[in-house]
Protein backbone atom coordinates (compact mmCIF):
# COMPACT_ATOMS: atom_id res chain seq x y z
CA UNK A 1 0.00 0.00 0.00
CA UNK A 2 2.85 2.25 0.66
CA UNK A 3 4.28 1.32 -2.32
CA UNK A 4 1.25 2.15 -4.34
CA UNK A 5 1.16 5.77 -2.18
CA UNK A 6 4.71 6.63 -3.33
CA UNK A 7 4.06 5.86 -6.96
CA UNK A 8 0.85 7.73 -7.09
CA UNK A 9 2.81 10.89 -5.86
CA UNK A 10 5.53 10.44 -8.35
CA UNK A 11 2.85 10.19 -11.22
CA UNK A 12 1.51 13.27 -9.88
CA UNK A 13 5.12 14.97 -9.88
CA UNK A 14 6.01 14.06 -13.38
CA UNK A 15 2.05 15.23 -14.35
CA UNK A 16 2.36 18.48 -12.75
CA UNK A 17 5.68 19.05 -14.04
CA UNK A 18 5.02 18.59 -17.77
CA UNK A 19 2.21 20.55 -17.62
CA UNK A 20 4.14 23.24 -16.32
CA UNK A 21 6.81 23.23 -18.95
CA UNK A 22 4.31 22.74 -21.72
CA UNK A 23 2.54 26.50 -20.42
CA UNK A 24 5.79 28.01 -19.71
CA UNK A 25 7.52 27.17 -22.61
CA UNK A 26 5.27 29.05 -25.13
CA UNK A 27 4.80 31.92 -22.58
CA UNK A 28 8.58 32.49 -22.31
CA UNK A 29 8.89 32.52 -26.58
CA UNK A 30 6.40 34.81 -26.75
CA UNK A 31 8.23 36.91 -24.04
CA UNK A 32 11.34 36.21 -25.35
CA UNK A 33 10.16 37.58 -28.76
CA UNK A 34 8.46 40.48 -27.52
CA UNK A 35 11.57 41.73 -26.22
CA UNK A 36 13.47 41.49 -29.16
CA UNK A 37 11.62 44.36 -30.36
CA UNK A 38 12.39 46.62 -27.46
CA UNK A 39 15.61 48.02 -26.08
CA UNK A 40 15.20 49.44 -22.71
CA UNK A 41 13.38 50.25 -19.47
CA UNK A 42 10.50 52.09 -20.99
CA UNK A 43 8.24 50.67 -23.96
CA UNK A 44 6.17 53.11 -25.91
CA UNK A 45 4.41 53.80 -29.35
CA UNK A 46 4.46 57.21 -30.65
CA UNK A 47 1.59 57.56 -33.45
CA UNK A 48 1.21 59.85 -36.08
CA UNK A 49 -1.79 60.21 -38.63
CA UNK A 50 -5.11 61.21 -38.92
CA UNK A 51 -8.80 59.75 -37.95
CA UNK A 52 -7.84 56.06 -38.18
CA UNK A 53 -4.91 56.35 -35.71
CA UNK A 54 -6.31 58.53 -33.39
CA UNK A 55 -6.77 57.24 -30.25
CA UNK A 56 -8.78 60.73 -28.52
CA UNK A 57 -6.17 60.43 -25.84
CA UNK A 58 -3.55 63.06 -25.86
CA UNK A 59 -0.79 63.19 -22.98
CA UNK A 60 0.81 66.02 -25.34
CA UNK A 61 -0.52 69.19 -26.95
CA UNK A 62 -4.06 68.31 -26.78
CA UNK A 63 -6.60 69.73 -29.43
CA UNK A 64 -9.08 72.14 -27.80
CA UNK A 65 -11.96 70.12 -26.13
CA UNK A 66 -14.66 72.06 -28.71
CA UNK A 67 -13.13 70.73 -31.71
CA UNK A 68 -13.23 66.79 -30.73
CA UNK A 69 -15.91 64.68 -30.17
CA UNK A 70 -16.72 61.93 -27.42
CA UNK A 71 -15.08 58.47 -28.51
CA UNK A 72 -17.98 55.86 -28.38
CA UNK A 73 -17.61 52.71 -26.55
CA UNK A 74 -19.27 50.92 -29.13
CA UNK A 75 -16.54 51.41 -31.79
CA UNK A 76 -14.00 48.90 -29.84
CA UNK A 77 -10.30 49.65 -29.83
CA UNK A 78 -8.32 51.92 -32.79
CA UNK A 79 -5.69 49.82 -34.12
CA UNK A 80 -2.89 51.60 -32.60
CA UNK A 81 -3.78 50.55 -29.64
CA UNK A 82 -4.19 46.70 -30.74
CA UNK A 83 -0.48 47.42 -31.72
CA UNK A 84 0.61 48.51 -28.61
CA UNK A 85 -1.27 45.92 -26.51
CA UNK A 86 0.47 43.07 -28.61
CA UNK A 87 3.86 44.61 -28.25
CA UNK A 88 3.22 44.98 -24.39
CA UNK A 89 4.16 48.67 -24.75
CA UNK A 90 3.90 50.49 -21.32
CA UNK A 91 2.16 53.84 -23.25
CA UNK A 92 0.70 55.44 -26.29
CA UNK A 93 1.97 59.04 -27.35
CA UNK A 94 -0.52 59.94 -29.63
CA UNK A 95 -0.04 62.89 -31.34
CA UNK A 96 -2.28 61.73 -34.83
CA UNK A 97 -5.85 64.01 -34.83
CA UNK A 98 -9.13 63.29 -36.23
CA UNK A 99 -10.57 66.06 -38.20
CA UNK A 100 -11.79 68.74 -35.92
CA UNK A 101 -15.65 69.63 -35.42
CA UNK A 102 -17.58 72.64 -34.57
CA UNK A 103 -15.35 75.29 -36.20
CA UNK A 104 -16.50 78.02 -38.20
CA UNK A 105 -15.40 76.93 -41.52
CA UNK A 106 -15.05 73.56 -43.46
CA UNK A 107 -12.18 70.96 -42.80
CA UNK A 108 -10.61 67.80 -43.72
CA UNK A 109 -9.22 65.37 -41.92
CA UNK A 110 -5.24 65.08 -41.27
CA UNK A 111 -3.25 65.10 -44.30
CA UNK A 112 0.57 64.44 -44.90
CA UNK A 113 1.04 68.35 -46.02
CA UNK A 114 -1.42 71.09 -45.72
CA UNK A 115 0.66 73.49 -48.00
CA UNK A 116 0.80 70.85 -50.31
CA UNK A 117 -3.13 70.01 -49.86
CA UNK A 118 -3.78 73.98 -50.32
CA UNK A 119 -1.58 74.37 -53.62
CA UNK A 120 -3.22 71.35 -55.54
CA UNK A 121 -6.87 72.68 -54.33
CA UNK A 122 -6.39 76.34 -55.08
CA UNK A 123 -7.71 76.21 -58.76
CA UNK A 124 -11.24 74.42 -57.57
CA UNK A 125 -11.50 77.72 -55.10
CA UNK A 126 -12.08 75.91 -52.07
CA UNK A 127 -12.54 77.59 -48.64
CA UNK A 128 -11.37 73.73 -47.03
CA UNK A 129 -8.49 73.90 -43.97
CA UNK A 130 -6.35 70.79 -43.49
CA UNK A 131 -5.11 70.80 -40.05
CA UNK A 132 -2.65 68.93 -38.25
CA UNK A 133 -0.42 67.95 -41.00
CA UNK A 134 2.13 65.44 -40.72
CA UNK A 135 4.86 68.01 -40.08
CA UNK A 136 2.95 69.82 -37.83
CA UNK A 137 2.55 66.58 -35.49
CA UNK A 138 6.55 65.80 -35.78
CA UNK A 139 7.33 69.26 -34.75
CA UNK A 140 4.95 68.85 -31.58
CA UNK A 141 7.00 65.36 -31.03
CA UNK A 142 10.37 67.03 -31.48
CA UNK A 143 9.39 69.82 -29.08
CA UNK A 144 8.13 67.76 -26.17
CA UNK A 145 11.34 65.59 -26.40
CA UNK A 146 13.02 68.58 -25.90
CA UNK A 147 11.48 69.35 -22.90
CA UNK A 148 11.76 66.04 -21.63
CA UNK A 149 16.23 66.57 -21.99
CA UNK A 150 15.61 69.54 -19.03
CA UNK A 151 14.67 66.47 -16.63
CA UNK A 152 17.59 65.47 -15.10
CA UNK A 153 19.50 62.47 -16.19
CA UNK A 154 19.37 60.34 -13.12
CA UNK A 155 14.84 60.29 -13.35
CA UNK A 156 15.25 60.11 -17.07
CA UNK A 157 14.01 56.12 -17.96
CA UNK A 158 16.08 55.11 -21.39
CA UNK A 159 12.76 54.46 -23.60
CA UNK A 160 12.20 52.35 -26.86
CA UNK A 161 9.93 53.40 -29.28
CA UNK A 162 8.27 51.98 -31.93
CA UNK A 163 6.67 55.27 -34.39
CA UNK A 164 3.34 54.61 -36.68
CA UNK A 165 2.62 56.66 -39.66
CA UNK A 166 -0.58 56.23 -41.43
CA UNK A 167 -1.93 59.35 -43.89
CA UNK A 168 -3.41 59.02 -47.07
CA UNK A 169 -7.09 58.65 -46.70
CA UNK A 170 -8.15 62.20 -46.68
CA UNK A 171 -5.37 62.78 -48.93
CA UNK A 172 -6.95 60.47 -51.78
CA UNK A 173 -10.58 61.59 -51.12
CA UNK A 174 -9.74 65.23 -51.55
CA UNK A 175 -7.28 64.41 -54.66
CA UNK A 176 -9.24 62.09 -56.50
CA UNK A 177 -11.57 65.12 -57.92
CA UNK A 178 -8.38 66.83 -59.44
CA UNK A 179 -7.20 66.91 -62.66
CA UNK A 180 -5.52 63.37 -63.32
CA UNK A 181 -1.68 64.78 -63.55
CA UNK A 182 -2.56 67.69 -60.69
CA UNK A 183 -3.57 64.61 -58.56
CA UNK A 184 -0.35 62.60 -59.83
CA UNK A 185 1.92 65.60 -58.70
CA UNK A 186 -0.07 66.19 -55.21
CA UNK A 187 0.29 62.54 -54.52
CA UNK A 188 4.09 62.77 -55.36
CA UNK A 189 5.15 65.80 -53.40
CA UNK A 190 3.27 64.13 -50.18
CA UNK A 191 5.57 60.85 -50.47
CA UNK A 192 8.49 62.95 -50.74
CA UNK A 193 7.00 64.77 -47.63
CA UNK A 194 6.55 61.67 -45.70
CA UNK A 195 10.03 60.66 -46.23
CA UNK A 196 11.18 63.91 -45.38
CA UNK A 197 9.69 63.97 -41.97
CA UNK A 198 10.79 60.36 -41.14
CA UNK A 199 14.22 61.89 -41.93
CA UNK A 200 13.93 64.78 -39.51
CA UNK A 201 12.42 61.85 -36.73
CA UNK A 202 15.43 59.85 -37.55
CA UNK A 203 17.76 62.85 -36.99
CA UNK A 204 16.25 63.53 -33.80
CA UNK A 205 16.48 60.21 -32.51
CA UNK A 206 19.77 60.33 -33.66
CA UNK A 207 19.64 56.34 -34.47
CA UNK A 208 17.64 53.96 -36.83
CA UNK A 209 13.79 53.65 -36.17
CA UNK A 210 11.19 51.26 -36.14
CA UNK A 211 8.48 52.38 -37.66
CA UNK A 212 5.16 50.90 -39.25
CA UNK A 213 3.64 52.61 -42.11
CA UNK A 214 0.32 50.71 -42.94
CA UNK A 215 -0.58 50.62 -46.90
CA UNK A 216 -3.90 52.77 -47.53
CA UNK A 217 -7.20 50.75 -48.44
CA UNK A 218 -8.96 51.58 -51.54
CA UNK A 219 -11.17 54.81 -50.55
CA UNK A 220 -13.85 53.94 -53.53
CA UNK A 221 -15.04 50.81 -51.06
CA UNK A 222 -15.52 53.34 -48.14
CA UNK A 223 -19.59 53.69 -47.45
CA UNK A 224 -18.81 57.57 -48.15
CA UNK A 225 -17.63 57.48 -51.82
CA UNK A 226 -20.27 54.14 -52.37
CA UNK A 227 -23.13 56.79 -51.25
CA UNK A 228 -22.66 57.88 -54.21
CA UNK A 229 -23.46 55.24 -56.82
CA UNK A 230 -27.02 57.20 -57.08
CA UNK A 231 -26.10 60.56 -58.22
CA UNK A 232 -25.15 59.92 -61.96
CA UNK A 233 -23.85 56.01 -63.09
CA UNK A 234 -21.62 57.86 -65.45
CA UNK A 235 -19.89 60.13 -63.17
CA UNK A 236 -19.84 58.00 -60.78
CA UNK A 237 -17.65 55.20 -62.90
CA UNK A 238 -15.28 57.46 -63.85
CA UNK A 239 -14.34 59.06 -60.45
CA UNK A 240 -13.99 55.16 -59.14
CA UNK A 241 -11.58 54.28 -61.96
CA UNK A 242 -9.74 57.37 -61.79
CA UNK A 243 -9.52 56.97 -57.84
CA UNK A 244 -8.76 53.73 -58.05
CA UNK A 245 -5.93 54.06 -60.33
CA UNK A 246 -4.70 57.07 -58.03
CA UNK A 247 -5.33 54.85 -54.92
CA UNK A 248 -2.78 52.16 -56.67
CA UNK A 249 -0.67 55.10 -57.44
CA UNK A 250 0.03 55.97 -53.95
CA UNK A 251 0.74 52.48 -52.61
CA UNK A 252 3.30 52.07 -55.06
CA UNK A 253 4.20 55.22 -54.47
CA UNK A 254 4.78 54.92 -51.30
CA UNK A 255 6.26 51.03 -50.99
CA UNK A 256 8.76 51.68 -53.36
CA UNK A 257 10.06 54.83 -51.42
CA UNK A 258 9.50 52.78 -48.70
CA UNK A 259 12.22 49.87 -50.24
CA UNK A 260 14.80 52.40 -50.78
CA UNK A 261 14.76 54.44 -47.51
CA UNK A 262 17.86 53.52 -45.45
CA UNK A 263 17.55 55.41 -41.62
CA UNK A 264 15.29 53.04 -40.11
CA UNK A 265 13.27 50.02 -40.33
CA UNK A 266 9.30 50.04 -42.11
CA UNK A 267 7.05 47.18 -41.29
CA UNK A 268 4.18 48.20 -43.73
CA UNK A 269 0.63 46.07 -43.48
CA UNK A 270 -1.32 45.98 -46.20
CA UNK A 271 -5.27 47.57 -45.27
CA UNK A 272 -6.67 46.66 -48.24
CA UNK A 273 -5.79 43.18 -48.21
CA UNK A 274 -7.07 43.02 -44.69
CA UNK A 275 -10.09 44.67 -45.29
CA UNK A 276 -11.05 42.93 -48.80
CA UNK A 277 -10.10 39.13 -46.94
CA UNK A 278 -13.06 40.13 -44.93
CA UNK A 279 -15.36 41.18 -47.89
CA UNK A 280 -14.70 37.92 -49.58
CA UNK A 281 -15.69 35.53 -46.78
CA UNK A 282 -18.43 37.01 -46.52
CA UNK A 283 -19.50 36.67 -50.10
CA UNK A 284 -17.60 33.41 -50.91
CA UNK A 285 -19.78 32.06 -47.52
CA UNK A 286 -23.31 33.64 -48.59
CA UNK A 287 -22.67 31.05 -51.64
CA UNK A 288 -21.80 28.58 -49.71
CA UNK A 289 -18.68 28.42 -51.71
CA UNK A 290 -14.76 28.47 -50.91
CA UNK A 291 -11.51 29.33 -52.65
CA UNK A 292 -7.87 28.11 -52.30
CA UNK A 293 -6.91 30.05 -49.05
CA UNK A 294 -10.03 28.61 -47.00
CA UNK A 295 -11.80 31.95 -47.46
CA UNK A 296 -16.00 30.73 -47.33
CA UNK A 297 -15.31 27.91 -45.49
CA UNK A 298 -16.07 29.02 -41.87
CA UNK A 299 -18.48 31.58 -40.46
CA UNK A 300 -17.55 34.92 -41.73
CA UNK A 301 -16.15 37.64 -38.97
CA UNK A 302 -18.94 40.01 -40.66
CA UNK A 303 -22.26 39.93 -41.15
CA UNK A 304 -22.59 43.59 -43.13
CA UNK A 305 -19.61 44.42 -45.14
CA UNK A 306 -20.96 47.57 -47.26
CA UNK A 307 -23.38 49.53 -45.03
CA UNK A 308 -21.63 51.43 -42.04
CA UNK A 309 -22.87 51.04 -38.21
CA UNK A 310 -23.62 54.79 -37.95
CA UNK A 311 -25.78 56.04 -40.64
CA UNK A 312 -27.88 59.28 -41.26
CA UNK A 313 -31.65 60.08 -40.29
CA UNK A 314 -30.88 62.80 -42.98
CA UNK A 315 -29.13 63.42 -45.96
CA UNK A 316 -26.25 65.47 -44.05
CA UNK A 317 -22.39 64.52 -43.06
CA UNK A 318 -23.08 60.99 -41.14
CA UNK A 319 -19.86 61.70 -39.12
CA UNK A 320 -20.46 65.07 -37.53
CA UNK A 321 -24.59 65.47 -37.27
CA UNK A 322 -26.30 64.41 -33.75
CA UNK A 323 -28.96 62.90 -36.27
CA UNK A 324 -27.44 59.36 -36.31
CA UNK A 325 -28.99 55.91 -36.22
CA UNK A 326 -26.47 53.38 -34.83
CA UNK A 327 -26.53 49.74 -35.66
CA UNK A 328 -27.79 46.89 -32.85
CA UNK A 329 -24.95 44.55 -32.95
CA UNK A 330 -21.62 46.88 -34.05
CA UNK A 331 -19.17 44.46 -33.98
CA UNK A 332 -20.61 42.38 -37.08
CA UNK A 333 -20.24 45.51 -39.20
CA UNK A 334 -17.08 45.93 -41.15
CA UNK A 335 -17.09 49.86 -40.85
CA UNK A 336 -17.88 51.87 -37.98
CA UNK A 337 -18.70 54.93 -40.18
CA UNK A 338 -19.29 56.10 -43.86
CA UNK A 339 -14.98 56.40 -44.05
CA UNK A 340 -14.15 54.60 -40.64
CA UNK A 341 -13.65 50.79 -40.35
CA UNK A 342 -14.90 49.32 -37.31
CA UNK A 343 -13.04 47.96 -33.67
CA UNK A 344 -12.98 44.48 -34.82
CA UNK A 345 -10.92 45.15 -38.19
CA UNK A 346 -9.05 47.54 -36.57
CA UNK A 347 -8.06 44.54 -34.16
CA UNK A 348 -7.18 42.33 -37.63
CA UNK A 349 -4.80 45.55 -38.64
CA UNK A 350 -3.11 46.21 -35.54
CA UNK A 351 -2.45 42.22 -34.79
CA UNK A 352 -1.22 42.37 -38.56
CA UNK A 353 1.13 45.80 -37.79
CA UNK A 354 2.48 43.68 -34.50
CA UNK A 355 3.06 40.60 -36.43
CA UNK A 356 5.13 42.39 -38.55
CA UNK A 357 7.30 43.85 -35.81
CA UNK A 358 8.23 41.23 -33.89
CA UNK A 359 8.98 38.90 -37.23
CA UNK A 360 11.21 41.67 -38.21
CA UNK A 361 9.14 41.80 -41.31
CA UNK A 362 10.98 44.69 -42.92
CA UNK A 363 10.17 46.33 -46.27
CA UNK A 364 13.70 47.69 -46.51
CA UNK A 365 16.29 45.44 -45.66
CA UNK A 366 18.14 45.77 -48.65
CA UNK A 367 18.47 49.74 -48.12
CA UNK A 368 19.92 49.24 -44.47
CA UNK A 369 23.57 49.14 -44.96
CA UNK A 370 25.29 46.51 -42.91
CA UNK A 371 28.43 48.84 -42.60
CA UNK A 372 26.49 51.09 -41.02
CA UNK A 373 25.91 49.06 -38.01
CA UNK A 374 22.12 49.98 -37.45
CA UNK A 375 22.77 54.05 -37.35
CA UNK A 376 21.08 54.56 -40.37
CA UNK A 377 21.21 57.09 -43.04
CA UNK A 378 19.19 60.29 -42.75
CA UNK A 379 19.95 61.72 -45.90
CA UNK A 380 21.34 64.62 -44.72
CA UNK A 381 22.64 65.82 -48.39
CA UNK A 382 19.36 68.15 -48.76
CA UNK A 383 16.96 65.44 -50.54
CA UNK A 384 13.56 64.00 -48.89
CA UNK A 385 15.01 60.57 -49.43
CA UNK A 386 12.17 59.21 -52.27
CA UNK A 387 13.49 56.99 -54.77
CA UNK A 388 13.34 57.70 -58.32
CA UNK A 389 10.47 55.46 -60.17
CA UNK A 390 8.37 55.54 -63.01
CA UNK A 391 5.03 53.54 -62.74
CA UNK A 392 3.55 51.69 -65.80
CA UNK A 393 -0.09 50.45 -65.64
CA UNK A 394 -2.39 48.77 -68.26
CA UNK A 395 -3.48 50.42 -71.39
CA UNK A 396 -7.10 53.07 -70.17
CA UNK A 397 -5.73 54.03 -66.43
Amino acid sequence: MRFLTRLHVVIVVAITGVLYLTWMLPSSHISTRIQKVWEGSSHRLVVFGDDWSDNSEYRISPPPKSTTQNRDPDRGEIWTEVVCRELACDFIDNFARSKPTNLNMPTVGSVVSSDIYANATTETNRQTLALFDFEAQVQQFINFEKQKLLIPGRFRKTESTVFTVFFGIWDLLEYSTLDKAEAIYAIDRSIEELFHNLNLLRDHINESIKVVIPKVVDVTFLPRFQMRKNESTNDFAQDQHQSIFLWTYWNTALSQTAVAWSGGDIFMPDLNGIVMNQVRAKQLYSKHISDAFGFGKQTPLFDEVERPCLTPKTENDPVHTADIEKCFEPVRYLFWDDIHVSGPAHKLIGVEAARLVRRNSTINVDARDPADNGSGTSQKDGKKGTADFELKFPPGY
